[in-house]
């Protein structure tokens, strides 16, 4: 498969990936400004879901005004690579998700019980699942809300990967910028941190740490979302891994955590540091097949 980077290696179009980054950075900045100012006036958490639709509709902007076409966002399904990429893509935030929550469980940060009456599990029952062993009973309403919420996330979902890795991370390494992953990540941590410090995200008892934390988390996560983006050659496996760690991080795993201290936010959930150091193992490992001969 021909990379990116040997794909874009002309000057011409190495400058035309510069000024389709720059655009879109641009739009990004007006759009997001002006929604983040609705939902922190509001503080209307369904108006977050319209946010994450900020990064697609500048790209999408950027694309027609610069005449660039879409066929490059990459709605592939037709490869066994896609699809295992998509099989990682679901099974990668359920590792993440187990090992944090784990450790939090067993030191005692946290408390386990199994969730009871949200959507998922609501959903759950209804297959009529809900007679297994506690710990069977959990590992099948993970994968239940993997799959499910990874569906019933997917529009708000591809509002930011088709932003994130359908045009901006794709734009990066075309434009040679180096460390292009890394810079995508700090792109995407940066644009969460209004609503965090608005307390309408990531919300905890300190600001600051909340803020640190989603730098962590995000950070690192964006070189598995990039793994998957880059050697799929395809946005599915982003989309999915995005919205199947939402769907489980804030649903199941989140609901299955009782008991917790003041200050357990700082260790667990989206912005926690045990769950930073997870994903930056995990980052490790996963992103060391990514885009070699290239800086990330």
């Amino acid at each position: 498969m021909t990379s990116p980077a040997e794909a874009f290696g002309t000057e011409g179009q190495i400058q035309r990936a510069r000024t389709g980054l720059r655009l879109f950075l641009i739009i990004l900045l007006v759009t997001s400004m002006i929604l983040n100012t609705v939902v922190i006036i509001t503080k209307s958490i369904p108006l977050i879901a319209v946010y994450m639709l900020t990064p697609a509709l500048s790209s999408i902007l950027a694309r027609i005004l610069l005449r660039e076409g879409f066929k490059d966002v990459s709605f592939r399904l037709d490869s066994t690579t896609i699809w295992k990429g998509i099989g990682f893509a679901l099974l990668i935030p359920m590792i993440i998700c187990a090992i944090t929550y784990s450790i939090a469980w067993f030191s005692g940060i946290t408390s386990f019980q199994l969730p009871v009456g949200g959507v998922f599990e609501k959903f759950y029952h209804a297959l009529g699942l809900q007679d297994l062993p506690t710990p069977l009973n959990f590992v099948f309403m993970v994968v239940v809300a993997g799959i499910m919420g990874s569906l019933i996330n997917l529009i708000p979902v591809m509002g930011e990967e088709v932003g994130w890795r359908g045009y901006m991370l794709t734009r990066l390494v075309h434009a040679k910028v180096k460390y292009p992953i890394l810079v995508s990540g700090l792109i995407w941590a940066t644009w969460h941190v209004p609503i965090v410090i608005a307390g309408l995200y990531v919300a905890g008892t300190s600001v600051f740490l909340s803020v640190l934390g989603i730098y962590l988390c995000i950070v690192p996560f964006s070189y598995i979302t990039a793994h998957l983006r880059l050697t799929t050659g395809s946005v599915w496996p982003s989309v999915i891994i995005h919205a199947a760690w939402n769907s489980i991080i804030q649903g199941p795993f989140a609901r299955a955590s009782t008991g917790t201290g003041s200050h357990s936010e700082i260790w667990i959930g989206e912005s926690g540091l045990i769950t930073a150091l997870i994903i930056f193992i995990v980052a490790i490992i996963v992103s060391r097949a990514t885009m070699r001969g290239t800086n990330h």
